[in-house]
């Protein structure tokens, strides 16, 4: 909601499914680093997970602020979200797991729950975007790359891609042409004065506020 209350654009999360296949709301693929247990994600059922505490991964002075943070599930947070006019950005992920039936799952809550939503649904995993292409003709879709954008991008057309996720340092690799991109991560004010500059269609940041504010600086 931090996001929301700066005046975000947009908000992006990731995606897995629990042992009993509902899709939660958490970005590692184990709970060790932000709960109380450990363990892969897709190794718990829904009800074995919200029993977790996941306030670690809050700076230690902050812990006692989010403690009985439970994981949310995937139609919970659009519950919620789903009241502002927001651009949701979905990561899938299935880079490390494939999760069988993802894409229907998360598509279909997506379409009960959009509110005043609109989507983008991305992922590193082409295979995941190839299967939600074929589920829906309209909805769009971004590769998210590391280093190497090449696979990416000899799929762009036939998948039909709204755009390129890379990382910040290769955001003007010559193999991107002249791709729409989102940028991955930009926390420092340089960096996001410089995609501001370069009118990317959209960046990921920790720190909402400092990107509204320069934004709206900017625009005086």
């Amino acid at each position: 909601m931090a996001a929301v209350k700066a005046g975000a654009d947009g908000i992006e999360l990731d995606v897995q499914l629990t042992k009993d296949g509902i899709p939660v709301v958490i970005h590692d693929e184990t709970v060790n680093r932000t709960t109380n247990g450990s363990g892969l994600v897709k190794d718990f059922t829904l009800r074995e997970l919200q029993k977790l505490d996941a306030h670690q991964g809050y700076k230690k002075h902050f812990r006692a602020l989010f403690k009985k943070t439970k994981i949310p599930t995937l139609e919970e947070v659009l519950v919620v979200l789903g009241r502002y006019p927001l651009i949701l950005n979905i990561e899938l992920k299935t880079d490390t797991h494939e999760y069988p039936g993802i894409e229907e799952k998360v598509l279909g809550l997506c379409k009960k729950r959009a509110g005043r939503l609109t989507f983008l649904f991305c992922s590193f995993n082409l295979d995941t975007l190839a299967r939600l292409r074929a589920l829906d003709d309209t909805i769009k879709l971004s590769a998210i790359t590391k280093l190497d954008v090449g696979e990416a991008m000899a799929q762009f057309a036939s998948l039909q891609l709204d755009s390129i996720n890379p990382p910040y340092t290769i955001r003007n690799q010559e193999a991107l042409g002249n791709v729409a991109t989102r940028c991955w991560t930009a926390n420092k004010i340089n960096q996001m004065e410089t995609l501001f500059d370069e009118n990317v269609r959209g960046f990921m940041t920790d720190f909402p506020e400092k990107a509204v504010e320069i934004r709206s600086k900017r625009n005086k």
